[in-house]
């Protein structure tokens, strides 16, 4: 009997290093091809994860998952198990096996995570599990045939907005759910703590005089919202409605801000660069009246010099005290609160950097561009804690819509999405129509309009619906429309392109981009019947006789909407530039093109379908449009 167990023994031993051997072989033949994974994490690029096809399957490298979820590794060899800790949870993961724990919950996969090369790859179909977004607090869209992975965090603040008037600024939370807040003053700022609120951590730059900037993020259960302020409020009075729910500031001004100057071209290092054609011709005059004022202060102090060199001041002495003098003295630029504030590196496309001279100190200084004045605080603006914070919201209130009248002068605003039914415009790698996005957008935006009695909205499309270009146009002309503007999404075959930018009419496009643009646009003119193409030469004549009388109008219009988009959008500003569009050319009002991002880009892509994206959109172009006209008041 013993024999007979240890040549059973002996048996299973040889077998066991058979199978092993036949493995290792097995193993030794399989390739790992790795496709780049497209990712996109809260609405950024993420580099670093990779796609791998294993024997015709998808799977994933367990160390990049880790390092994208800042996961830590532990490994057990002996039990082929890895488990990946990340806030206080854990996920085994046992290789050459089906077999995965979330926690407590045991899950067998469809296919088992294999080893290869001392790297552990795991099916992608753990993503698709309910656990692994659970764990991760996030919503997770996996598109392997793309190859691309969307993960957005759970937020239940979804969007977080402010407008400005020349007297008061109101900043709006949109909430999911009803929350309760603490609201207290800090330091030359405003905190907002919302409690069991989640957000998504980023900021808002609003630059418009009264207030910087509105930074937020998630501090253990709370969501906190930091406004910075530009000068000591009057009051601040706080409200909170339901219906939708949402927290309303009203910052009450000590000193009226000027709605006729567009808002400081402002950019931190957290956000995307801006184009120098984003300076409108008017901030292009003043900031040329400041360097000859500054050319004059220059003639007035040589003229100081040679006073004091007269004075029997020698000359090493005297160019001394102009230096400690320049030192002590910044440089003009942006230091009025007339002068459109820059940041210091300048992107105009993807190949172009201009750089703006820095004080001598801060040359060597990497973090200086970041700390670039967000708006100048005059002495009477000094910001101090004697304002009062009314916080009236013991109960949440209903919104009772109330009928609204419209301003006799009120002024006619024609919102065009651009495409519609049989022309979905371009298509992103994900699936996502420019029609169904501009159309969103638009919507938000005809909703801010009709809030404000001082204008009436008209739309071109309300629903999913062709219509011709040159119909677009007259339905404009037929209402007497004052502004005319065209929402659309942008793309290239290069997937990397991105960024805002905005259009106005000329005959001739100002860039090959813009060619590449203009051409895209106008080609759904193939889709249009025979009689639209003559009602099409009768526009180009109208537009001939009237197209100089607008063009500078639609310039400035520009201009207002590109500084407000800038602070809002946080992409990459391409500026404002001109192309011949068909939509366009039979517009007899001022009239611009938007691209509110780059749908063939994966991560814009991502944020064009996200309301909070939406919403900040339709209102740089609102605020562009109201400060456009205050400005044109001003001229009367």
């Amino acid at each position: 009997m013993k024999k007979f167990v240890g040549l059973l023994s002996l048996f299973f031993v040889f077998v066991s290093v058979y199978c092993f051997a036949k493995n290792e072989i097995k193993t030794a033949d399989i390739t790992v091809e790795a496709q780049k994974l497209n990712v996109i994490f809260d609405g950024q690029g993420y580099d670093g994860m990779n796609l791998y096809s294993i024997s015709g399957s998808n799977f994933l490298s367990l160390r990049e998952l880790a390092s994208f979820c800042q996961a830590r590794l532990e490994w057990y060899s002996v039990s082929k198990k890895v488990s990946m800790k990340f806030k206080n949870r854990s996920i085994d993961i046992f290789y050459d096996s089906r077999k995965v724990s979330f926690g407590k919950n045991k899950v067998k996969l469809k296919m088992p995570s294999v080893m290869i090369n001392k790297e552990v790859y795991v099916p992608v179909e753990i993503l698709e599990l309910k656990y692994f977004p659970e764990m991760l607090e996030a919503v997770v869209n996996l598109d392997t045939q793309h190859r691309i992975l969307n993960v957005t965090s759970i937020s239940n603040i979804s969007a977080v907005r402010y407008y400005t008037k020349e007297n008061n600024t109101e900043i709006v939370i949109e909430l999911e759910e009803q929350m309760t807040h603490t609201i207290k003053k800090a330091k030359n700022s405003i905190v907002v703590a919302f409690q069991r609120g989640k957000i998504i951590k980023d900021s808002v730059v609003a630059n418009n005089g009264a207030i910087k900037d509105i930074s937020y993020e998630t501090k253990g259960r709370e969501a906190v919202f930091t406004i910075n302020l530009a000068q000591t409020p009057k009051s601040v009075r706080v409200q909170n409605f339901k219906k939708p729910f949402k927290l309303v500031m009203d910052i009450e001004h000590t000193k009226p801000v000027d709605m006729a100057k567009p808002t400081n071209i402002y950019i931190p290092d957290t956000v995307a660069r801006i184009d120098k054609k984003t300076i409108s011709a008017v901030e292009e005059k003043i900031i040329d009246e400041k360097k000859e004022q500054k050319s004059k202060d220059v003639k007035s102090e040589e003229k100081v010099q040679i006073e004091k060199k007269s004075e029997n001041v020698s000359e090493i002495q005297t160019e001394q005290k102009v230096i400690e003098q320049q030192q002590e003295k910044p440089e003009d630029i942006g230091s009025d609160t007339e002068v459109v504030s820059i940041d210091t590196r300048i992107i105009a496309n993807d190949s172009q950097i201009y750089d703006k001279p820095v004080l001598e100190e801060e040359e060597d200084d990497s973090e200086a561009l970041a700390k670039v004045k967000v708006v100048t605080v005059e002495e009477d603006q000094i910001i101090d804690d004697s304002y009062a914070i009314i916080d009236d919201t013991e109960t949440f209130k209903d919104i009772i819509p109330k009928t609204k009248e419209i301003a006799k002068d009120a002024k006619i605003i024609v919102l065009d999405a651009g495409h519609g039914g049989k022309d979905p415009g371009a298509v992103g790698p994900h699936g996502t129509k420019e029609k169904d996005v501009n159309l969103a957008i638009v919507l938000q935006l005809e909703k801010i309009f009709k809030k404000d009695k001082n204008y009436k909205v008209i739309l071109t499309r309300q629903d999913d619906t062709f219509i011709p270009l040159v119909e677009r146009a007259n339905i404009a002309n037929k209402n007497k429309a004052d502004l005319f503007i065209s929402v659309h999404c942008n793309a290239n075959l290069n997937r990397t392109a991105s960024g805002f930018e905005i259009y106005f009419l000329s005959e001739k496009a100002s860039d090959k981009e813009a060619i590449s643009t203009e051409t895209l646009e106008n080609s759904v003119i193939a889709l249009e019947d025979k009689s639209d193409e003559k009602k099409t030469v009768l526009q180009n004549m109208l537009w001939s006789m009237v197209v100089n009388e607008y063009i500078n109008e639609s310039s400035e219009l520009s201009s207002f909407v590109i500084a407000e988009a800038s602070g809002r959008l946080k992409i990459p500003s391409r500026g404002i530039k001109q192309a011949n569009f068909y939509v366009l050319r039979g517009t007899q009002m001022p009239s611009v093109l938007v691209e509110t991002a780059y749908i063939s880009n994966y991560t814009e892509e991502a944020k064009l379908n996200t309301s909070s994206f939406q919403k900040a959109a339709a209102d740089s172009i609102y605020e562009g449009v109201k400060k456009y006209y205050a400005r044109k008041a001003n001229k009367k």
